[in-house]
């Protein structure tokens, strides 16, 4: 067997584990609401996926924006494709087969390798970071009553915003950088402090459609006003956010936990709080898959190429920072 037939394998193999993986988790996320019949408004449930699509789209275009900012110029389609098929990696233990899915399949659209790790490092930290500002939202309404936790939730945004100093920003991101053995970023890749504000405001959209599936979830079960949406907008974002920090696949658990901490009062049934935080999961797993099929099939006839050169400039003007 020759060692391009043992890497085609590989990839095989490793491709059938994840979606395994994600189908175990979603036969799983089912059982849960069938063990809790209660009457579902289906007519709400067509919100959640279309939600889910256009959060998937957004983030897409962020991390494209990212990686132009970057210098690199591939093809957008198929750089589309990589990264909606590199999202079922997430739902693999430990979360590094995301990265490394993308890698490989930007690399076929002609993206190098460099920028795609650090185009997605970043796209993660602004990720969180624009998840965790919108998030306190949702802390402050929980706190309004309570002067002890809103001076918490202040010090919690404070920090947030503490990170959006570029220097301090990219102290955190080259520290992690070397520690998995990876060359820091240079100055002269470096984002401005306005770009860095431009990339957590291009997310807002996620978060307002994540709000709007959540309101749509609970709306299956128990009727409650659109104008939930803006205090469920911050739950989404912030239940979002701690998940990143969790190492369990996919953010599994830790995402639904935080939901259900603050839809029990708009609900109340325990089981109904089970069926609300479930069903989201359900949708976002069947959206993540069929989107990441339609990228593996978009570039799945690509073969590893060399990266685009990057524009000529004289070479003896100075390098300035990125932007």
């Amino acid at each position: 067997m020759t060692k391009k037939t043992g890497v085609f394998i590989l990839k095989l193999v490793v491709m059938a584990a994840v979606f395994t993986f994600v189908g175990i988790k979603l036969a799983e996320t089912w059982h849960k609401v069938g063990q809790h019949p209660v009457h579902i408004d289906w007519h709400y449930c067509a919100i959640i996926p279309l939600a889910f699509v256009c959060i998937m789209t957004t983030n897409a275009l962020t991390w494209l924006w990212l990686a132009r900012r970057m210098g690199d110029r591939s093809p957008i389609m198929p750089l589309l494709g990589a990264y909606t098929f590199s999202q079922m990696g997430k739902y693999a233990p430990g979360k590094v087969l995301l990265v490394l899915m993308r890698i490989e399949r930007t690399h076929r659209a002609g993206m190098s390798r460099e920028t795609c790790l650090l185009s997605t490092l970043l796209e993660n930290a602004m990720y969180t970071l624009s998840g965790g500002l919108v998030g306190s939202m949702a802390l402050v309404v929980v706190a309004r009553n309570h002067p002890l936790y809103l001076l918490g939730c202040g010090l919690l945004m404070a920090t947030l915003l503490g990170l959006f100093y570029p220097r301090f920003f990219f102290w955190i991101i080259n520290t992690a950088l070397r520690s998995m053995g990876k060359t820091a970023i240079p100055p002269s890749r470096r984002f401005k402090l306005s770009h860095m504000i431009y990339a957590v405001v291009m997310f807002l959209p996620t978060w307002l459609f994540g709000g709007l599936a959540l309101w749509a979830a609970v709306s299956c079960v128990h009727h409650v006003s659109i104008l939930h949406t803006v205090e469920l907008i911050g739950v989404f974002a912030l239940s979002v956010s701690l998940g990143m920090f969790s190492l369990l696949p996919g953010g599994l658990g830790v995402r639904e936990a935080v939901q259900a901490l603050f839809i029990a009062p708009l609900v109340g049934s325990p089981e109904l709080v089970v069926v609300v935080v479930a069903l989201p999961r359900v949708f976002q797993i069947i959206v993540e898959l069929t989107l990441a099929l339609t990228g593996g099939l978009i570039n799945s006839r690509l073969t590893a190429t060399l990266p685009a050169p990057p524009p000529e400039t004289d070479s003896t003007s100075t390098q300035q920072p990125i932007g």
